[in-house]
């Protein structure tokens, strides 16, 4: 789903639907920060709806090693929220190795908290897609 496609209440919705999380990603990750690799961390409540706080990371290098992913997803456990929605994203999409990676780093963070990773969407200048979390699971309740 794109940004555009979103329904007027997609801020009241829970974030474990493929679509519905990929729009909100399409969204906060404008085509500028795509191009500047940007990470999208969007905490969520109880309900999984995405709270009003997003948090863009810019100029991540995704090639970076298994220990410096761990030490930037670190941050994840200090903040007080039940779930998350993340995206990767980029000018051209990763390679799935990389994709992987990061995906294995945050669920193993989250995991040690009993943290859920409802979403986790990879974007590139035209596209996002959910690779993981809940919502890759899930697919789309529609």
């Amino acid at each position: 789903m794109r940004f555009e496609d979103l329904p007027d209440n997609w801020n009241t919705l829970p974030l474990d639907d493929a679509p519905l999380a990929a729009g909100v990603i399409d969204l906060v990750i404008g085509h500028h920060d795509r191009g500047r690799n940007t990470m999208l961390i969007l905490p969520c409540d109880e309900h999984d709806v995405g709270l009003p706080a997003p948090i863009l990371i810019s100029d991540v290098d995704w090639l970076c090693t298994s220990h410096e992913r761990r030490d930037a997803m670190a941050v994840l456990p200090a903040i007080a929220s039940p779930g998350f929605v993340v995206g990767l994203s980029a000018r051209r999409r990763l390679p799935d190795k990389v994709v992987r990676g990061w995906l294995r780093t945050i669920e193993d963070e989250l995991d040690a908290t009993g943290q859920a990773l409802l979403a986790l969407g990879v974007a590139d200048v035209d596209t996002v897609e959910i690779v993981g979390g809940r919502a890759a699971r899930n697919g789309s309740r529609a």
